[in-house]
């Protein structure tokens, strides 16, 4: 995809989803004109035509996509002068931000909590749904289903689609930061492609975790998320060398962290710990990685302190993997219980999860001196692996190793 048309699909995909979902009340319609719209812009582009605001034109060629979708659909007479708006000139700018309206709308209470999240990610984030399905560590058909379900249910009676009340949006607040971190997650490290990260859903978070904040000011988990994503953005500027190669915090120049917004991370963290939820505790966890001036000054107690602390409201898989992480840097004496918890992780969940594990039993094994399982590990790990960064780095540790 040309990069012009790259950053408008990230900046411009969820206006103009809304402004169909607006109109036509139509979850489907509103994906389909998106991503018909986008497929003509970028046929123009590539056909050497130079399009001046590709939000606009895409916002109007989808306004008549769905006119054409909607002709075909028994509800066409009723629906159709909503969508006979003033076409948009290329030279206006769309006041309406849609974002956060449909993350609201994708957490309706009658989906479950995955539909909620998978239909965040593919209507806000135009996520493709083999991306979801790796998110989930579970089938593109899995997801395509559940998809297609939560539309339908959107959809439920043919009723007139309203965006969701200040009332509906505050029950809907802990669904939303959910949905927010799983975009951030998909950013802070890429499903697949050649960069470790995708700065544009990380960006995308970032925004929607503001806007929030800005909504809702004293709640203590909108508090913790934006934290966490703020001191992620911090140090995200040095996970990697100048060529694109990870680098683990044990090596990264923390010199060249975002000071001001860790200053900014660790205010907002503080204010959110005493509400003890899940987003201000992986917040301080996060605070205390981006506090230590060095690798060797991490405060491992405290942060298996957290750990044990956000496994009591959180009991997810991750966190057991990050807290028996945490512990293996405790001394010498927990190196060998960890790599027994470890192993005992593997199986549990999906494929994409035991990779997380295997890549931490690699670094686990190292440091144990055990070179064969680390290789062993290793290997493990690099198995469907998807990410050509990360897997830059799994050779340069096989190297080390020796494999």
């Amino acid at each position: 995809m040309n990069s012009t048309l790259e950053t408008a699909f990230a900046e411009e995909w969820p206006r103009v989803v809304g402004a169909i979902l607006r109109a036509s009340g139509s979850v489907d319609v509103a994906e389909e004109s998106a991503q018909e719209a986008f497929a003509r812009a970028a046929d123009r582009i590539a056909a050497g035509e130079h399009i001046q605001n590709v939000g606009a034109w895409v916002t109007t060629t989808a306004r008549h996509v769905a006119v054409d979708i909607l002709r075909r659909e028994a509800v066409f007479r009723q629906k159709l002068p909503l969508l006979a708006e003033p076409e948009i000139r290329e030279d206006e700018v769309e006041e309406q931000d849609d974002r956060l309206g449909l993350v609201y709308v994708a957490c309706d209470p009658l989906l479950s909590p995955e539909q909620q999240v998978a239909l965040a990610l593919r209507i806000v984030c135009g996520v493709p749904t083999s991306d979801i399905a790796d998110f989930f560590g579970t089938s593109p058909a899995t997801i395509a289903a559940r998809l297609t379900r939560a539309k339908q249910v959107i959809g439920r009676s043919g009723e007139r689609f309203a965006w969701p009340s200040a009332a509906a949006r505050a029950e809907r607040l802990g669904v939303a930061l959910t949905t927010v971190y799983g975009v951030y997650t998909l950013g802070h490290t890429a499903v697949a492609g050649g960069g470790l990260m995708d700065p544009r859903l990380s960006a995308l978070a970032l925004l929607l975790a503001r806007s929030i904040v800005a909504e809702y000011p004293a709640d203590s988990e909108s508090l913790g998320l934006l934290a966490l994503i703020e001191l992620g953005e911090a140090r995200g500027v040095a996970r990697t060398t100048a060529d694109g190669m990870p680098l683990t915090l044990a090596e990264v120049d923390r010199s060249a962290w975002g000071r001001q917004r860790i200053r900014r991370g660790l205010d907002l963290a503080a204010r959110a710990l005493p509400g003890g939820g899940r987003f201000a505790l992986q917040a301080g966890i996060a605070g205390l990685h981006s506090s230590a001036e060095t690798w060797e000054q991490t405060d491992w107690a405290a942060i298996s302190t957290l750990y044990f602390g956000l496994a009591r409201v959180w009991p997810a898989p991750v966190v057991t993997l990050g807290a028996i992480i945490a512990r293996s840097h405790l001394g010498a004496s927990e190196l060998d219980s960890a790599a027994e918890e470890l192993r005992q992780l593997v199986g549990r969940r999906s494929e994409e999860f035991d990779r997380r594990v295997f890549a931490a039993l690699v670094d686990v094994e190292e440091r144990r001196g055990a070179r064969d399982a680390a290789r062993e590990a290793l290997l493990r790990a690099s198995l469907g692996e998807k990410n050509k960064a990360v897997l830059r780095y799994y050779a340069r540790v096989a190297e080390r190793l020796g494999a």
